[in-house]
Protein backbone atom coordinates (compact mmCIF):
# COMPACT_ATOMS: atom_id res chain seq x y z
CA UNK A 1 0.00 0.00 0.00
CA UNK A 2 1.20 3.50 -0.86
CA UNK A 3 0.49 5.56 2.27
CA UNK A 4 0.62 8.77 0.21
CA UNK A 5 -2.54 7.92 -1.73
CA UNK A 6 -5.46 10.04 -0.50
CA UNK A 7 -9.10 10.48 -1.39
CA UNK A 8 -8.02 13.56 -3.37
CA UNK A 9 -5.81 11.39 -5.57
CA UNK A 10 -8.76 9.09 -6.23
CA UNK A 11 -11.03 12.09 -6.92
CA UNK A 12 -8.56 13.45 -9.47
CA UNK A 13 -8.16 10.05 -11.13
CA UNK A 14 -11.93 9.48 -11.43
CA UNK A 15 -12.87 13.12 -12.13
CA UNK A 16 -15.33 13.32 -9.21
CA UNK A 17 -15.36 15.35 -5.99
CA UNK A 18 -13.59 14.28 -2.81
CA UNK A 19 -16.98 14.19 -1.08
CA UNK A 20 -18.20 11.64 -3.61
CA UNK A 21 -15.09 9.53 -3.04
CA UNK A 22 -15.66 9.66 0.72
CA UNK A 23 -19.26 8.53 0.27
CA UNK A 24 -18.25 5.62 -1.95
CA UNK A 25 -15.47 4.42 0.34
CA UNK A 26 -17.64 4.68 3.46
CA UNK A 27 -20.89 3.48 1.85
CA UNK A 28 -22.79 6.62 2.86
CA UNK A 29 -24.94 9.15 1.03
CA UNK A 30 -26.44 8.96 -2.44
CA UNK A 31 -24.16 7.88 -5.27
CA UNK A 32 -24.79 5.97 -8.48
CA UNK A 33 -23.71 2.31 -8.51
CA UNK A 34 -21.58 2.95 -11.62
CA UNK A 35 -19.67 5.84 -10.02
CA UNK A 36 -19.28 3.95 -6.76
CA UNK A 37 -17.78 0.94 -8.51
CA UNK A 38 -15.41 3.17 -10.51
CA UNK A 39 -14.18 4.78 -7.28
CA UNK A 40 -13.74 1.42 -5.50
CA UNK A 41 -11.85 -0.04 -8.45
CA UNK A 42 -9.61 3.00 -8.68
CA UNK A 43 -8.93 2.96 -4.93
CA UNK A 44 -7.91 -0.67 -5.16
CA UNK A 45 -5.69 -0.05 -8.19
CA UNK A 46 -3.92 2.85 -6.48
CA UNK A 47 -3.44 0.84 -3.29
CA UNK A 48 -5.60 3.05 -1.10
CA UNK A 49 -6.85 1.73 2.24
CA UNK A 50 -8.92 3.46 4.88
CA UNK A 51 -6.81 4.84 7.71
CA UNK A 52 -8.62 3.07 10.54
CA UNK A 53 -6.34 4.59 13.15
CA UNK A 54 -7.30 8.07 12.04
CA UNK A 55 -10.97 7.07 12.06
CA UNK A 56 -10.54 5.84 15.61
CA UNK A 57 -9.08 9.15 16.72
CA UNK A 58 -12.01 11.04 15.21
CA UNK A 59 -14.67 9.02 17.03
CA UNK A 60 -15.57 8.93 20.70
CA UNK A 61 -13.13 6.95 22.87
CA UNK A 62 -13.97 3.28 23.38
CA UNK A 63 -13.56 2.03 26.94
CA UNK A 64 -13.25 -1.66 27.75
CA UNK A 65 -12.99 -3.01 31.28
CA UNK A 66 -11.73 -6.41 32.37
CA UNK A 67 -12.43 -8.05 35.73
CA UNK A 68 -10.68 -11.29 36.60
CA UNK A 69 -10.22 -13.64 39.53
CA UNK A 70 -8.88 -17.17 39.77
CA UNK A 71 -7.15 -19.16 42.54
CA UNK A 72 -4.39 -20.18 40.11
CA UNK A 73 -2.23 -17.06 39.92
CA UNK A 74 -0.14 -17.99 36.89
CA UNK A 75 -3.16 -18.77 34.75
CA UNK A 76 -5.03 -15.54 35.39
CA UNK A 77 -1.82 -13.51 35.00
CA UNK A 78 -1.24 -15.01 31.53
CA UNK A 79 -4.77 -13.99 30.49
CA UNK A 80 -4.16 -10.49 31.84
CA UNK A 81 -0.92 -10.24 29.85
CA UNK A 82 -2.87 -11.08 26.69
CA UNK A 83 -5.56 -8.50 27.48
CA UNK A 84 -2.90 -5.86 28.13
CA UNK A 85 -1.12 -6.70 24.86
CA UNK A 86 -4.31 -6.14 22.86
CA UNK A 87 -4.95 -2.95 24.81
CA UNK A 88 -1.56 -1.58 23.76
CA UNK A 89 -2.23 -2.47 20.12
CA UNK A 90 -5.65 -0.78 20.17
CA UNK A 91 -4.46 2.38 21.91
CA UNK A 92 -3.86 4.07 18.55
CA UNK A 93 -7.54 3.52 17.72
CA UNK A 94 -8.63 5.59 20.73
CA UNK A 95 -9.38 2.47 22.78
CA UNK A 96 -8.51 2.13 26.46
CA UNK A 97 -8.52 -1.12 28.43
CA UNK A 98 -8.79 -0.99 32.22
CA UNK A 99 -7.86 -4.27 33.95
CA UNK A 100 -9.02 -5.13 37.46
CA UNK A 101 -7.42 -8.24 38.90
CA UNK A 102 -9.13 -9.35 42.10
CA UNK A 103 -6.75 -11.04 44.50
CA UNK A 104 -8.29 -14.42 45.21
CA UNK A 105 -9.54 -15.02 48.76
CA UNK A 106 -12.80 -16.89 48.34
CA UNK A 107 -15.53 -16.99 45.72
CA UNK A 108 -18.05 -14.98 47.74
CA UNK A 109 -15.73 -12.02 48.30
CA UNK A 110 -14.41 -12.14 44.73
CA UNK A 111 -17.92 -12.11 43.26
CA UNK A 112 -18.84 -9.16 45.48
CA UNK A 113 -15.75 -7.28 44.26
CA UNK A 114 -16.66 -8.19 40.65
CA UNK A 115 -20.09 -6.56 41.04
CA UNK A 116 -18.48 -3.45 42.52
CA UNK A 117 -16.10 -3.12 39.57
CA UNK A 118 -18.94 -3.67 37.09
CA UNK A 119 -20.88 -0.88 38.82
CA UNK A 120 -17.90 1.48 38.56
CA UNK A 121 -17.31 0.67 34.88
CA UNK A 122 -21.00 1.21 34.12
CA UNK A 123 -21.09 4.56 35.94
CA UNK A 124 -18.05 5.65 33.91
CA UNK A 125 -19.75 4.78 30.60
CA UNK A 126 -17.61 1.83 29.60
CA UNK A 127 -18.67 0.26 26.31
CA UNK A 128 -17.81 -3.32 27.21
CA UNK A 129 -16.72 -5.50 30.12
CA UNK A 130 -14.70 -8.74 30.01
CA UNK A 131 -15.21 -11.25 32.83
CA UNK A 132 -13.16 -14.18 34.07
CA UNK A 133 -14.92 -15.46 37.17
CA UNK A 134 -13.53 -18.74 38.44
CA UNK A 135 -16.55 -19.64 40.54
CA UNK A 136 -19.41 -22.12 40.73
CA UNK A 137 -22.70 -21.50 38.93
CA UNK A 138 -24.85 -21.68 42.08
CA UNK A 139 -22.81 -18.84 43.60
CA UNK A 140 -23.28 -16.48 40.65
CA UNK A 141 -27.00 -15.71 40.80
CA UNK A 142 -26.46 -12.22 42.21
CA UNK A 143 -23.80 -11.54 39.55
CA UNK A 144 -26.14 -12.75 36.79
CA UNK A 145 -28.90 -10.40 37.96
CA UNK A 146 -26.48 -7.46 38.16
CA UNK A 147 -25.11 -8.14 34.67
CA UNK A 148 -28.66 -8.12 33.30
CA UNK A 149 -29.33 -4.77 34.98
CA UNK A 150 -26.14 -3.17 33.67
CA UNK A 151 -26.53 -4.58 30.15
CA UNK A 152 -29.88 -2.81 29.86
CA UNK A 153 -27.88 0.43 30.00
CA UNK A 154 -26.04 -0.58 26.83
CA UNK A 155 -22.90 -2.19 28.30
CA UNK A 156 -21.72 -5.25 26.36
CA UNK A 157 -20.29 -8.28 28.15
CA UNK A 158 -17.68 -10.81 27.08
CA UNK A 159 -16.24 -13.79 28.93
CA UNK A 160 -12.82 -15.40 28.74
CA UNK A 161 -11.68 -18.87 29.85
CA UNK A 162 -14.83 -19.66 31.87
CA UNK A 163 -18.02 -19.38 29.80
CA UNK A 164 -20.69 -17.85 32.03
CA UNK A 165 -24.18 -18.81 30.76
CA UNK A 166 -25.77 -15.36 30.42
CA UNK A 167 -27.92 -14.03 27.58
CA UNK A 168 -26.20 -10.65 27.77
CA UNK A 169 -22.84 -12.08 26.67
CA UNK A 170 -21.89 -11.12 23.11
CA UNK A 171 -18.44 -12.78 22.98
CA UNK A 172 -16.77 -15.75 24.63
CA UNK A 173 -13.17 -16.81 24.06
CA UNK A 174 -11.97 -20.03 25.63
CA UNK A 175 -10.43 -23.40 25.04
CA UNK A 176 -12.10 -26.36 23.35
CA UNK A 177 -12.38 -28.27 26.63
CA UNK A 178 -14.19 -31.24 25.10
CA UNK A 179 -11.30 -31.69 22.68
CA UNK A 180 -8.78 -31.34 25.53
CA UNK A 181 -10.51 -34.09 27.48
CA UNK A 182 -10.59 -36.37 24.45
CA UNK A 183 -6.90 -35.73 23.80
CA UNK A 184 -6.04 -36.62 27.39
CA UNK A 185 -7.97 -39.88 27.18
CA UNK A 186 -6.28 -40.81 23.91
CA UNK A 187 -2.82 -40.14 25.34
CA UNK A 188 -3.57 -42.27 28.41
CA UNK A 189 -4.89 -44.97 26.10
CA UNK A 190 -1.34 -45.49 24.82
CA UNK A 191 -0.11 -46.72 28.21
CA UNK A 192 -3.20 -47.43 30.32
CA UNK A 193 -5.61 -49.37 28.10
CA UNK A 194 -7.62 -51.81 30.21
CA UNK A 195 -6.28 -50.30 33.43
CA UNK A 196 -7.58 -47.96 36.16
CA UNK A 197 -7.34 -44.21 35.56
CA UNK A 198 -8.61 -41.13 37.38
CA UNK A 199 -9.47 -37.49 36.69
CA UNK A 200 -8.58 -34.64 39.03
CA UNK A 201 -11.06 -31.86 38.21
CA UNK A 202 -12.11 -28.59 39.81
CA UNK A 203 -15.84 -29.32 39.93
CA UNK A 204 -18.58 -31.09 38.01
CA UNK A 205 -20.61 -27.90 38.56
CA UNK A 206 -18.23 -25.88 36.38
CA UNK A 207 -19.31 -25.86 32.70
CA UNK A 208 -15.74 -26.00 31.42
CA UNK A 209 -14.75 -28.84 33.75
CA UNK A 210 -17.85 -30.75 32.72
CA UNK A 211 -16.66 -30.46 29.11
CA UNK A 212 -13.20 -31.78 30.03
CA UNK A 213 -14.86 -34.76 31.67
CA UNK A 214 -17.38 -35.26 28.84
CA UNK A 215 -14.58 -35.23 26.27
CA UNK A 216 -12.60 -37.79 28.27
CA UNK A 217 -15.63 -40.04 28.75
CA UNK A 218 -16.60 -39.77 25.10
CA UNK A 219 -13.26 -41.20 24.02
CA UNK A 220 -13.33 -43.84 26.77
CA UNK A 221 -16.94 -44.94 26.27
CA UNK A 222 -16.04 -48.30 24.70
CA UNK A 223 -14.42 -49.67 27.88
CA UNK A 224 -11.00 -48.31 27.03
CA UNK A 225 -10.18 -48.26 30.75
CA UNK A 226 -11.23 -50.76 33.42
CA UNK A 227 -12.25 -48.04 35.86
CA UNK A 228 -12.42 -44.22 35.80
CA UNK A 229 -12.50 -42.30 39.07
CA UNK A 230 -13.36 -38.60 39.25
CA UNK A 231 -12.10 -36.43 42.11
CA UNK A 232 -13.06 -32.78 42.68
CA UNK A 233 -10.72 -30.32 44.39
CA UNK A 234 -12.29 -26.90 43.55
CA UNK A 235 -8.79 -25.54 42.81
CA UNK A 236 -8.35 -24.98 46.53
CA UNK A 237 -4.67 -25.58 47.32
CA UNK A 238 -5.25 -27.49 50.54
CA UNK A 239 -8.00 -29.59 49.00
CA UNK A 240 -5.86 -30.34 45.92
CA UNK A 241 -3.30 -31.94 48.20
CA UNK A 242 -5.90 -33.80 50.28
CA UNK A 243 -7.87 -35.09 47.30
CA UNK A 244 -4.74 -36.18 45.40
CA UNK A 245 -3.60 -38.19 48.41
CA UNK A 246 -7.09 -39.65 48.81
CA UNK A 247 -7.16 -40.66 45.13
CA UNK A 248 -3.81 -42.42 45.43
CA UNK A 249 -4.83 -44.24 48.62
CA UNK A 250 -8.18 -45.39 47.24
CA UNK A 251 -6.74 -46.65 43.94
CA UNK A 252 -3.75 -48.91 44.58
CA UNK A 253 -3.91 -50.17 40.98
CA UNK A 254 -4.07 -46.70 39.46
CA UNK A 255 -2.22 -46.48 36.16
CA UNK A 256 -2.94 -42.98 34.83
CA UNK A 257 -4.24 -39.53 35.83
CA UNK A 258 -5.69 -36.63 33.84
CA UNK A 259 -5.40 -33.34 35.75
CA UNK A 260 -7.84 -30.89 34.14
CA UNK A 261 -6.77 -27.57 35.66
CA UNK A 262 -3.69 -25.47 36.36
CA UNK A 263 -3.62 -26.94 39.88
CA UNK A 264 -1.93 -29.92 38.24
CA UNK A 265 1.56 -28.78 39.28
CA UNK A 266 0.59 -29.03 42.95
CA UNK A 267 -1.05 -32.42 42.38
CA UNK A 268 2.07 -33.69 40.59
CA UNK A 269 4.18 -32.68 43.57
CA UNK A 270 1.92 -34.80 45.79
CA UNK A 271 2.40 -37.79 43.48
CA UNK A 272 6.14 -37.25 43.61
CA UNK A 273 6.17 -36.87 47.43
CA UNK A 274 4.25 -40.12 47.82
CA UNK A 275 6.77 -41.94 45.61
CA UNK A 276 4.10 -43.08 43.17
CA UNK A 277 6.45 -43.70 40.26
CA UNK A 278 5.27 -45.25 37.01
CA UNK A 279 1.98 -43.37 36.71
CA UNK A 280 1.06 -41.89 33.34
CA UNK A 281 0.08 -38.28 34.02
CA UNK A 282 -1.44 -35.70 31.68
CA UNK A 283 -1.40 -32.18 33.15
CA UNK A 284 -2.95 -28.90 32.07
CA UNK A 285 -1.28 -25.59 31.17
CA UNK A 286 2.28 -24.37 31.03
CA UNK A 287 3.33 -23.36 34.52
CA UNK A 288 6.70 -22.61 36.10
CA UNK A 289 6.97 -26.23 37.22
CA UNK A 290 5.84 -27.80 33.94
CA UNK A 291 9.25 -28.03 32.17
CA UNK A 292 10.83 -29.89 35.09
CA UNK A 293 7.78 -32.13 35.55
CA UNK A 294 8.04 -33.21 31.91
CA UNK A 295 11.82 -33.53 31.79
CA UNK A 296 11.92 -35.57 35.00
CA UNK A 297 9.08 -37.79 33.71
CA UNK A 298 6.80 -37.01 36.65
CA UNK A 299 4.28 -36.00 33.95
CA UNK A 300 4.08 -37.41 30.43
CA UNK A 301 2.46 -34.43 28.71
CA UNK A 302 0.71 -31.12 29.33
CA UNK A 303 -2.32 -29.83 27.48
CA UNK A 304 -1.63 -26.18 26.69
CA UNK A 305 -4.63 -23.83 26.66
CA UNK A 306 -2.77 -20.66 25.65
CA UNK A 307 -4.29 -18.29 28.22
CA UNK A 308 -2.27 -15.38 26.78
CA UNK A 309 -3.96 -15.82 23.39
CA UNK A 310 -7.36 -16.19 25.03
CA UNK A 311 -6.86 -12.82 26.71
CA UNK A 312 -5.54 -11.21 23.55
CA UNK A 313 -8.39 -12.49 21.39
CA UNK A 314 -11.26 -11.61 23.71
CA UNK A 315 -10.33 -7.91 23.58
CA UNK A 316 -10.07 -7.99 19.80
CA UNK A 317 -13.42 -9.73 19.32
CA UNK A 318 -15.19 -7.44 21.79
CA UNK A 319 -13.67 -4.36 20.13
CA UNK A 320 -14.86 -5.58 16.72
CA UNK A 321 -18.34 -6.17 18.08
CA UNK A 322 -18.49 -2.73 19.70
CA UNK A 323 -17.37 -0.98 16.49
CA UNK A 324 -18.86 -3.12 13.71
CA UNK A 325 -21.23 -5.64 15.37
CA UNK A 326 -19.08 -8.45 13.94
CA UNK A 327 -16.95 -11.05 15.72
CA UNK A 328 -19.61 -12.02 18.25
CA UNK A 329 -20.29 -15.54 19.46
CA UNK A 330 -18.14 -18.32 20.87
CA UNK A 331 -14.48 -18.62 19.82
CA UNK A 332 -12.65 -21.73 21.04
CA UNK A 333 -8.91 -22.28 20.73
CA UNK A 334 -7.66 -25.77 19.95
CA UNK A 335 -5.44 -27.15 22.73
CA UNK A 336 -1.82 -28.13 22.07
CA UNK A 337 0.13 -31.07 23.45
CA UNK A 338 3.41 -30.18 25.15
CA UNK A 339 6.05 -32.86 25.66
CA UNK A 340 9.56 -32.68 27.05
CA UNK A 341 10.84 -32.78 23.46
CA UNK A 342 8.97 -29.65 22.29
CA UNK A 343 8.58 -27.59 25.44
CA UNK A 344 11.38 -25.24 24.40
CA UNK A 345 9.08 -23.97 21.62
CA UNK A 346 6.60 -22.72 24.25
CA UNK A 347 9.05 -21.05 26.62
CA UNK A 348 10.03 -17.45 25.92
Amino acid sequence: MDSRVTIYDIAKETNVSAVTVHRALNNTGRISPKTKQLILDTAKRLGYKVNTAAQGLRRQPIKIGAILFCPVEEYVDAIIDGIAASGEELDKYNVSVDIKKIEYTNNKDCLKATCEHIKTFSENNFNGIILFASSFMDEMQELFAFIKEVSEKGVLFATVANDIPIEEKVVHVGINAFMAGSMAAEMLDFSCRGKDVALLAASNDSPINKKYIDGFMSYAENNVFSNIGIYEHYDDKQRVVEVTKQMLRENPDLSGIYMTTASSALACQCVKDMNKAGLSIITTDLLRETPELLRSRVANAAIFQNPFKQGKNVVRFLYNYITTKTGGGVHLLSPHIILSSNISSYIF
